[in-house]
C-alpha cells in the first residue's frame, strides 16, 4: 500500500502548563498542509523493516514508523488476528526536526495503512486508532486525522473545526535542527510572560538562540506574506498567501538562501491513500 503522509502547522500554539506526566497541556489550532512523505506498506513473513531515501533517517527500532508498527502489530496479535511482518519505505520529504511532526506523520500512515490493509472484520474503529497514536507521540493522533482540529490535552483531545478557507504557505526551514524536549525545557526555565497577541509560545523561547527565526519571518512579510510565525517547536517559519502564484513567487526569492523552502495548500487529511 502506498500512503501520503502530510505534514502539520500550527496556526496557533498555547502552553498552558506542565502535567505530572512530565508532558504539558496544549491549546494548539493544528492545520495539515500538502507537504508529505510517501509511505509504503508491503507485509511480508515476519519481523519488522523500515528503509528510507534519507540516511540521516534512522531506519531500526529508533524510528517512529518502526514502533507504530510493532504496537499495530502486538495488538493485533492480542485481538487473535494473523500474524505478519511488516517493510516500510519512506520517501522523505518533510524535513526533521522542523516543527512539522514528520515522523509524526509517517507514524500515523503507517497505523492508518496497516488498519486498511487488515480484512474488514479485523479492522479497529478510528477512535481505537487514535487511542494507539497517542500512545507512540503527542502528533500523532492528529496526524491520523487531519484537515483543521483544536488539539488540547498533550495532544490526544481532537476537536475538529470548520475547515481552514485554502490558504497557500511558503515553508522556510532553516539549516539548524530545534529540540521540541529542548524548546519545552526551555520554556519552562524562562517563565516568559507573553502578551495575548502571541500566536506561538514557543516562538520567544526559540528565538532565545536562533534570532533567525525573525529574520526569516520578516523576510516572508516583505516579499508579500501577510502573515508569518514559527510552527510548533520550529525552526520552520510559513508565511500566508491567498494565491499559489504569490507563493511560488515569494519561493523563488527567497530558495536560494534557504534550500528547503516549499510552497504549500491546506489538505482536508492527515493521511491519503496514493
Amino acid at each position: 500500500m502506498k500512503l501520503k503522509a502530510y505534514a502539520k502547522i500550527n496556526l496557533s500554539l498555547r502552553v498552558l502548563g506542565k502535567r505530572p506526566d512530565g508532558y504539558h497541556d496544549l491549546e494548539s489550532v493544528m492545520q495539515s498542509v500538502s507537504l508529505c512523505d510517501y509511505i509504503t506498506i508491503t507485509l511480508a513473513e515476519s519481523g519488522i523493516t523500515v528503509t528510507c531515501s534519507d540516511a540521516r533517517v534512522p531506519q531500526g527500532q529508533a524510528n517512529i514508523a518502526w514502533k507504530a508498527a510493532e504496537l499495530f502489530q502486538t495488538q493485533s496479535l492480542k485481538r487473535k488476528a494473523q500474524n505478519f511482518g511488516i517493510h516500510i519505505h519512506i520517501e522523505k520529504h518533510i524535513p526533521m526536526a522542523a516543527g512539522l511532526a514528520g515522523g509524526s506523520a509517517d507514524a500515523a500512515a503507517v497505523l492508518y495503512g496497516l488498519n486498511q490493509m487488515l480484512n474488514a472484520e479485523c479492522r479497529r474503529p478510528n477512535a481505537e486508532l487514535l487511542k494507539l497514536g497517542a500512545q507512540i507521540g503527542s502528533d500523532v493522533p492528529f496526524c491520523l486525522t487531519g484537515g483543521t482540529c483544536l488539539v488540547e490535552g498533550r495532544g490526544e483531545i481532537l476537536t475538529p473545526q470548520e475547515p481552514w478557507p485554502k490558504t497557500y504557505f511558503v515553508l522556510v526551514t532553516p539549516d539548524f535542527p530545534v529540540s521540541t524536549k529542548w524548546a519545552y525545557e526551555e520554556f519552562d526555565r524562562l517563565s516568559l510572560t507573553l502578551p495575548s497577541t502571541v500566536k506561538n509560545d514557543l516562538e520567544a523561547v526559540v528565538l532565545t538562540k536562533h534570532e533567525e527565526i525573525a529574520t526569516i519571518k520578516e523576510r516572508l512579510i516583505k516579499l508579500g506574506c501577510y502573515d508569518a510565525q514559527m510552527s510548533g517547536s520550529g525552526p520552520t517559519v510559513f508565511g500566508s498567501v491567498h494565491h499559489r502564484a504569490e507563493a511560488q513567487r515569494i519561493l523563488e526569492q527567497i530558495q536560494n538562501d534557504y534550500l528547503q523552502s516549499f510552497v504549500a495548500e491546506t489538505v482536508d487529511r492527515g493521511v491519503r491513500t496514493d
